[in-house]
């Protein structure tokens, strides 16, 4: 059998797949299973040992600003398209469920184009295998068990399914050494993954700063952040202090992978940085949800943990919160944040991956 997954974008969705993956490779490790997916998220694919081969799609096919990137672009996507269907793959699963997801699946001339029914944009219009019709933002029903199901309809043994990630580079690890400008690599730092594209998961500044000014006496803490971030690290903290080391705009994808490594608590909402950080066996997980599902987009794993205030206009899955009052944030307080992350550090269970979500 010979197997394309599809899942383009973003990070922590794809990264969210990858238990499908490996509960295929497992249950059949004859078959030779590769991946699409866009160059943005590449780097949580790259080497995987579950892999056969990674096809990387380039976003510049879509810019809008022409020349050389545009031509780039399209080259490109016309180049994996000729090698996608030179594979002649005998099955094809849509884990996205967007157009442009759907018609990879078709393009790949698979005979089995496997996804779920109800889908956005009419992706399900290219598949002819469904495995649900189960609507895309179930609140209450996990992510993963969604990915799950096409590796279901195949046959797989689902108990094997499990976070894998690539193996870590010994440049990776002299970077992060460099940046943490330590080689102690045991479990010892908490980090702060406060930001997300949507507003309405991004719980107020003054609510990290009045966190980070609580534990940096008793913790060494990291923050953590992409680089348009920098301008908010004033809000969080006014001056330097010597247990907290900000890495905003200072990490890539594979360092992320190990300075998660030698955290004991990753603390941030709903975004691709966490979904890394549980993905990469961090201790402890606590995910603070606002306009998303906890039940749906929670941390897999024993002795994980999501705080959501659960109003009624929970969830809503909208980019900025339609009531314009964002109460799902504003009215979860620090020192509830506070006295979960030390019922956290207080309890050493290494947890289970994939077990379910408090």
């Amino acid at each position: 059998m010979k197997l394309l997954i599809v899942r383009l974008s973003s990070i922590g969705d794809v990264i969210q797949g990858i238990p499908c993956l490996v509960a295929l490779k497992e249950s059949f490790p004859d078959w030779k299973i590769s991946w699409l997916v866009e160059e943005t998220s590449e780097a949580v694919l790259r080497g995987h040992p579950h892999l056969d081969q990674l096809f990387v799609l380039k976003r510049k096919w879509r810019t809008r600003t022409g020349g050389e990137s545009r031509k780039d672009g399209v080259r490109n996507f016309l180049q994996t398209w000729q090698a996608i269907r030179g594979e002649h793959f005998d099955a094809a699963i849509d884990l996205q469920g967007l157009f442009k997801s759907g018609l990879w699946t078709w393009l790949s001339h698979a005979p089995r184009r496997i996804g779920h029914n109800r889908t956005r944009e009419f992706a399900h219009a290219f598949l002819n295998e469904y495995v649900s019709d189960r609507p895309m933002f179930d609140p209450r029903y996990p992510l993963i068990d969604r990915y799950l199901e096409p590796a279901k309809t195949l046959g797989a043994d689902l108990s094997k399914a499990r976070y894998v990630l690539p193996p870590t580079s010994k440049t990776t690890v002299a970077e992060v050494d460099a940046l943490l400008q330590s080689p102690d690599r045991n479990p010892q730092w908490i980090a702060f993954c406060p930001w997300s594209a949507w507003k309405s998961k991004n719980w107020p500044a003054d609510f990290w700063k009045e966190l980070l000014e609580s534990l940096r006496e008793e913790h060494r803490i990291l923050l953590i952040g992409s680089s348009a971030e920098s301008p908010h690290i004033p809000k969080l903290m006014e001056r330097e202090h010597p247990h907290v080391k900000n890495l905003v705009g200072q990490t890539t994808l594979p360092t992320l992978m190990e300075i998660f490594r030698r955290c004991r608590l990753v603390v941030g909402p709903d975004t691709g940085p966490m979904h890394l950080a549980n993905a990469t066996g961090v201790p402890k997980i606590l995910m603070l949800f606002g306009s998303t599902s906890w039940r749906r987009s929670g941390p897999y794993g024993s002795g994980h943990a999501s705080l959501s205030l659960d109003l009624d206009c929970q969830p809503c899955f909208q980019r900025i919160c339609p009531l314009e009052h964002q109460n799902c944030l504003k009215q979860l307080g620090p020192k509830t944040v506070l006295q979960k992350i030390r019922e956290l550090l207080a309890i050493q269970r290494k947890p289970e991956v994939l077990s379910g979500c408090e």
